[in-house]
């Protein structure tokens, strides 16, 4: 058997420089879309630092409602709180952990005084946080949107300003949430206005809580807001076999600061 130039074995010498043209371009390609991915997480991890910059450095209060009247305390004298209040506290909790900063997880009923005056994270609507309810009514007119019971409905969005209803949960044919309505509350502690800051997650049902907490990860929300240090925003979600889906925001208004 004569060996020529052109084979060896069967193989075809010419197909190499073609062979390691592909894997070069395979090798740029691949690094391409970890140069991209990574960029683009440093980039959403740099909108998120600048969110949670001023409160992760002075370690705020995760604040969680758990009521503890009787029917609830019959079967766990601790108190219940919701899953939509517990998928937001483990987002927040997460995000703020990616981001180097730590936050102490309490619950409503245990802050004394001093601790209504520190930068908070209040998970959970009024009815079921009595911080959340606290600090709504202490903000006033400085805020828009608040929640009130629509007749023959159930809990909703209200918007001050028009006086209407601005968000009702959809619900099927078994009386399950088909849609959800949430609150993003950024702004001034009113009891400590010149020292701290307070986030508020709320939402109509649980499904809003958690939708409101995990759109604080979304890049474009954040690039939104980087000139309203402030803000309320109406977040809606979809909810199919009691999860939600698919959150978006439906309006954003900035608040200022009360003379």
């Amino acid at each position: 058997m004569v060996l020529t130039p052109a084979s060896f074995g069967g193989v075809v010498l010419g197909a190499f420089p073609d062979v390691s043209l592909n894997l070069i371009a395979a090798a740029i390609g691949g690094t391409a879309v970890w140069l991209a991915t990574k960029a683009g997480r440093r980039l959403r991890l740099l909108r998120a630092r600048r969110f949670w910059k001023a409160m992760g450095s002075r370690k705020p209060l995760l604040v969680l409602g758990a009521p503890d009247f009787e029917p609830i305390t019959r079967y766990e004298p601790t108190g219940m709180v919701g899953k939509g209040d517990i998928l937001a506290l483990v987002e927040i909790e997460s995000q703020l952990r990616e981001l180097g900063f730590k936050g102490r997880i309490v619950e409503s009923k245990e802050l004394n005084s001093q601790d209504m005056r520190s930068d908070l994270v209040l998970i959970g609507g009024p009815d079921g946080n009595s911080v959340t309810a606290t600090m709504m009514g202490n903000l006033g007119g400085a805020i828009s949107y608040e929640f009130k019971w629509e007749p023959g409905v159930g809990p909703a969005v209200h918007d001050r300003l028009s006086g209407t209803a601005a968000a009702v949960p959809r619900y099927d044919k078994a009386g399950d949430p088909a849609s959800d309505f949430g609150l993003i509350i950024r702004t001034v502690n009113p009891l400590a206005p010149e020292t701290a800051e307070i986030v508020i997650l709320a939402g109509c049902w649980g499904y809003g809580t958690a939708a409101a907490a995990e759109k604080l990860r979304d890049r474009k929300f954040l690039r939104k807001q980087r000139k309203s240090r402030h803000f309320e925003a109406l977040v809606e979600t979809t909810v199919v076999r009691r999860a939600h889906y698919n959150a978006k925001v439906r309006d954003t208004r900035e608040i200022t600061p009360a003379d």
